[in-house]
């Protein structure tokens, strides 16, 4: 039985989970491999909760100081001594009760961390490294004594070389998507655009709500016919408001969810995504052939990731509210062309299978079964 050790984070937004959970399926169909998933920032006992506060306060807030703080350490990567010495207990504790062949990490964070910690415990276990970026690779992606790291792109290929990695540390197979998306999709698939109903619009920003929702909102319902479900993530704050602002003007036309557990379900109510540029939601929404404007202001991390999504032909990119109404009337005319060619491009771009060949690859590097 080949054990992996799966390191995430449940605290700084959704999408490490996401994409924990989407392996953690696919392991779960081999018969010969164990896997545990644990969350990395737990390893520091008490002060676990701290990531999450500070996370979800600078991507809300004040999204310049995170975007400040995310290129000066790209430019003086940390070398996270400090956090190897407070994670080592919990870790050691973890690995003497699984005893991994294996260690998998989703979070940049634990990617330096995890071979300090190794070498302070003089253990001699491979790191594997999955990127959750699209083409904005951070420095702390990049560890060339991790055994191998997985990129989704080949953009984020180039990245990492640029960073100083060795081209054969890396493999490109794709970014994995929750298999409940795929399955909806494969089963199901989102309807054509009906011109003879109002455009089904779904605005979302992530697990955390971050972004100006309430503007973009304002724009789609004042100046489009559009029915909206705005999803806010677990910013409850957000929902109330948005709740008081849209609800009584707008009732019949508008809904205002918080966290949503079956987003699958909604994005193939809709005809339109309006989203930032989570590489999560985005490929979530080019597997279920929804079409999407991208909207900002990005995350540092984020920045490039419309302009890989637009040279696919995969959605289009809104600079600012004022513009989004003029937008959608663009994908809607002449019968809906404009909706129609994106969502072919997303047909022929899409693949619901790269989450199993991660894990098949994973598990090959995990050595015979033992």
């Amino acid at each position: 039985m080949k054990k992996i050790l799966l390191v995430t984070s449940v605290y700084t937004g959704a999408g490490h989970k996401s994409i924990s959970d989407a392996l953690t399926e696919q392991f779960s169909r081999m018969p010969d491999v164990e896997v545990r998933v644990i969350d990395g920032f737990e390893l520091c006992g008490r002060l676990s909760e701290i990531p999450a506060r500070v996370y979800g306060v600078f991507t809300r807030h004040v999204p310049a100081l995170y975007n400040a703080a995310w290129r000066f350490t790209m430019a003086h990567p940390p070398a996270f001594r400090l956090s190897a010495r407070l994670y080592r207990r919990h870790f050691a504790e973890s690995i003497r009760r699984f005893q991994p062949d294996l260690i998998l990490t989703v979070h940049s964070f634990f990617n330096i961390v995890l071979t300090r910690m190794l070498d302070r415990l003089s253990l001699r276990i491979p790191v594997v490294v999955l990127q959750a970026d699209l083409v904005n690779i951070h420095s702390t992606w990049c560890n060339p004594r991790a055994l191998r790291t997985v990129c989704p792109t080949p953009e984020a290929f180039s990245a990492s070389i640029a960073q100083g990695m060795p081209p054969e540390k890396l493999k490109v197979i794709g970014f994995p998507v929750r298999g409940r998306f795929c399955d909806a999709a494969r089963n199901t698939g989102a309807p054509e655009y009906d011109p003879s109903r109002p455009l089904r619009c779904l605005l979302i920003s992530g697990g955390e709500g971050a972004g100006r929702l309430k503007i973009y909102a304002k724009a789609i319902l004042e100046h489009t016919d559009a029915e909206l479900t705005i999803v806010c993530g677990r910013n409850s704050q957000l929902q109330h408001q948005l709740q008081r602002s849209f609800l009584p003007q707008y009732s019949g036309r508008v809904k205002v969810l918080g966290f949503v557990s079956e987003l699958e379900q909604e994005l193939l109510r809709s005809d339109l995504l309006v989203t930032r540029g989570s590489p999560n939601t985005l490929l979530e929404a080019v597997v279920s052939a929804v079409p999407f404007i991208m909207i900002g202001p990005m995350l540092e991390q984020e920045r490039d990731n419309p302009r890989l999504m637009q040279q696919h032909h995969l959605g289009v990119i809104c600079a600012s509210p004022d513009e989004i109404p003029g937008m959608i009337s663009g994908l809607l005319a002449d019968d809906a062309a404009r909706l129609r060619e994106i969502r072919a491009a997303q047909c022929a771009f899409r693949s619901f299978d790269t989450a199993r060949e991660i894990a098949l690859y994973v598990a090959e590097l995990a050595g015979p079964v033992s």
